[in-house]
C-alpha cells in the first residue's frame, strides 16, 4: 500500500480575498477528466470516510484488473476554466482485483471491506472543497474516480475563520441512487428487489451514459436521470469562478456536527438532495431560526428520512438505512418512531418538506422553462434583469429533472406552509401519465430574518455554468439565473444587490 505521494503547488499566495479565491488563482489542471472510462469494473475503488480536515488522511480502497495502477488527486473548482487542480499524486501503486460481495440476506447490504490500497495525506494547506481521485490502471489506462470532501478546519475558539457560505454536497442522495453490486435504495435498478441498507464501502457505479463521470458518483454525472449531467459541479465551478468565500461539507457533517453552520451566512443546498437524517433536519432549521440563509437552489430537498448506522467493522455512519413504509422499519411505534425512515410529510408528527424549503416535489422527469411571474417582476430578487425590464420572458431548458410547487392553498399541507411566502416564478410542464402540474421558485423570511429561496429545479445550476454540453446536455447558462444568483447571495451576505448591466434577454 501507498503511503506517500508528489505534493503540487504546496502553501498560499497573500493578498486574497478569501482562501477559495486565493485556491483558484493557482494554474489549474485542465487533463483531469477521464480519457478511458472504466464501465465494466477494470478499476474502481472507494473512500473510507465522505470527508476529512486538513491534516486528515483518506484511504482508497481499490480494485483494479490492472496489476498496478496510478492515482492523481484533484480539487475541483474553477481555475480560470481548468476546472480543477492535481495536488497529489501517486505512481506504481500495487494492484488487485477484489471480490464483489452479495448482497445480504434480508436488507440487500452490499459492503466490500476491502484492503487499503492508498493513503491519501490531506495537506494542512489544502483548501476546503470538493476533491476527487482519479484512479487509473498502468496495464489498461481505465480510469474511474473517487470523491470526497474536504472540510474546513474545526475550530471551537470565538475567533475562528469560518467561510460565511457553506455548500451541502449531497452524498446521501448519491448513495441511495448508487446500484453497485445490484442494489440501491430503488426497485428500479437494483436486482431481485431494492435494499434496505446502503453502504458507503463500496465504489460508485457508473453506465455507458454517465461513463465521463465514472466512479464520481452524482456530482458529475448521474445513472438515473435524462439528460445524465451533474447538478454538483456546474455550481462548483460557478461560485469560485465569482470569488465567493465558500466552504463545502457533505451531509453526514450536517448529521454529525450541529456547529458547522456556526458562524455562516448561508447553507446552500444545490441540485439533488433528497435524503435526510432527522439530524440534518434539525440543524438545518435551528440555524434557519438563528438567522442563517438558505439558498436551495434544488428540487426534490429533504424528501426521504433515513438513518445512519455504522458499518459491520463499527464505523460510525458508513451506512443508510432506509425502510419507506412505516411496517417494515423496526422503529416504528416505538420511543425512536421520530426517526421512522419513511417520507417526512408521513412521520409522527409530520414534518413536510414545505415547512423547511417552502415548496414540495410537484413532478419528475420533465423538462420546462422558468417563468417569471409577472407581478414578481420588481423583486428585488430580479434586480438588474432582463426579467426586471420585461425583455426575458422565460429561460429556455431551465427545470427539470424533477421539479416542486408551493402548497399554500393545499387542504393537506397549508398549514405547514411558511408565512408570506412569495412566489417568483411559475410554469406548467407535462410529465408522462399525469395532469400538467405547476412549477414554482418562492422566498420566504422566517421569524429570525432568515431568507429561504427555493429554485424548484434540479437544474439551476446549469443555468450558470455549461459544463458537460453538449455530450451529456444541451448549453442552458443564461445572465438572468447568474443575477438571480447573484442577488441572493448579496442578500445573504448582507448586502444590496450591486448594479450592473440588464441582461438583454
Amino acid at each position: 500500500m501507498g503511503a506517500c505521494g508528489l505534493l503540487v503547488g504546496a502553501g498560499h499566495a497573500e493578498g486574497y480575498p478569501n482562501p477559495a479565491s486565493q485556491e483558484n488563482e493557482r494554474p489549474g489542471t485542465p487533463d483531469w477528466e477521464l480519457v478511458n472510462p472504466a464501465l465494466q469494473h477494470e478499476i474502481e475503488g472507494y473512500a473510507d470516510a465522505a470527508s476529512a480536515e486538513p491534516g486528515g488522511t483518506i484511504r482508497l480502497h481499490v480494485s483494479s484488473a490492472s496489476p498496478r495502477f496510478s492515482v492523481d488527486v484533484f480539487r475541483m473548482g474553477w481555475y480560470a476554466g481548468a476546472g480543477a487542480r492535481r495536488v497529489l499524486e501517486f505512481r506504481e501503486m500495487a494492484g488487485g482485483k477484489r471480490a464483489v460481495p452479495k448482497p445480504r440476506e434480508g436488507d440487500g447490504l452490499i459492503e466490500c471491506n476491502w484492503p487499503i490500497s492508498c493513503r491519501v495525506p490531506i495537506g494542512a494547506d489544502w483548501v476546503s472543497g470538493v476533491y476527487l481521485a482519479r484512479l487509473t490502471g498502468t496495464g489498461d489506462g481505465k480510469q474511474s474516480f473517487v470523491p470526497f470532501v474536504v472540510r474546513e478546519p474545526i475550530r471551537r475558539e470565538a475567533t475562528a475563520r469560518r467561510a460565511p457560505i457553506l455548500v451541502q454536497v449531497s452524498v446521501n442522495t448519491w448513495q441511495a441512487y448508487n446500484n453497485w453490486g445490484g442494489k440501491s435504495l430503488y426497485d428500479f435498478n437494483s436486482f431481485g428487489g431494492r435494499a434496505m441498507r446502503v453502504s458507503f464501502d463500496r465504489p460508485y457505479a457508473t453506465s455507458a451514459e454517465a461513463g465521463r463521470g465514472a466512479g464520481a458518483g452524482e456530482f458529475l454525472s448521474v445513472t438515473h436521470a435524462s439528460p445524465a449531467a451533474g447538478w454538483e459541479y456546474p455550481f462548483v465551478r460557478w461560485i469560485e469562478k465569482e470569488g465567493y468565500d465558500v466552504a463545502y461539507a457533505t451531509n453526514l457533517d450536517l448529521h454529525a456536527d450541529p456547529s458547522i453552520l456556526g458562524k455562516r451566512k448561508a447553507l446552500l443546498v444545490v441540485g439533488h438532495d433528497e435524503y435526510w437524517t432527522r439530524l440534518m433536519r434539525d440543524n438545518a432549521e435551528r440555524a434557519r431560526d438563528q438567522g442563517v440563509n438558505l439558498g436551495i437552489f434544488a428540487a426534490n430537498v429533504c424528501y426521504w428520512q433515513v438513518r445512519c448506522e455504522p458499518s459491520s467493522t463499527g464505523v460510525l455512519d458508513r451506512t443508510l438505512f432506509c425502510a419507506k413504509q412505516a411496517d417494515k422499519d423496526p422503529v416504528a411505534n416505538t420511543e425512536r418512531d421520530r426517526d421512522l425512515t419513511v417520507r417526512f410529510r408521513n412521520l409522527h408528527p409530520a414534518r413536510p418538506e414545505v415547512a423547511l424549503v417552502g415548496m414540495m416535489m410537484s413532478a419528475e422527469d420533465v423538462q420546462g422553462d422558468f417563468t417569471p411571474l409577472p407581478q414578481a417582476r420588481g423583486h428585488w430578487v430580479y434586480a438588474n434583469t432582463g426579467i426586471a425590464a420585461g425583455t426575458t420572458h422565460a429561460v429556455r431548458g431551465l427545470l427539470g429533472y424533477e421539479v416542486d410547487r408551493s402548497f399554500a392553498k393545499d387542504k393537506t399541507f397549508a398549514r405547514f406552509s411558511p408565512p408570506r411566502l412569495t412566489v417568483l416564478a411559475r410554469a406548467w410542464v407535462q410529465p408522462l401519465k399525469v395532469d400538467r402540474p405547476p412549477t414554482e421558485s418562492t422566498i420566504y423570511v422566517a421569524p429570525s430574518g432568515a431568507n429561504v429561496f427555493a429554485a424548484g429545479t434540479m437544474e439551476w445550476s446549469w443555468g450558470l455554468d455549461d459544463w458537460g454540453a453538449p455530450e451529456l446536455r444541451s448549453a442552458r447558462s443564461h445572465p438572468d439565473i447568474a443575477r438571480i444568483t447573484k442577488n441572493l447571495l448579496a442578500r445573504f451576505l448582507g448586502s444590496a444587490p450591486k448594479p450592473g448591466p440588464r441582461s438583454p434577454g
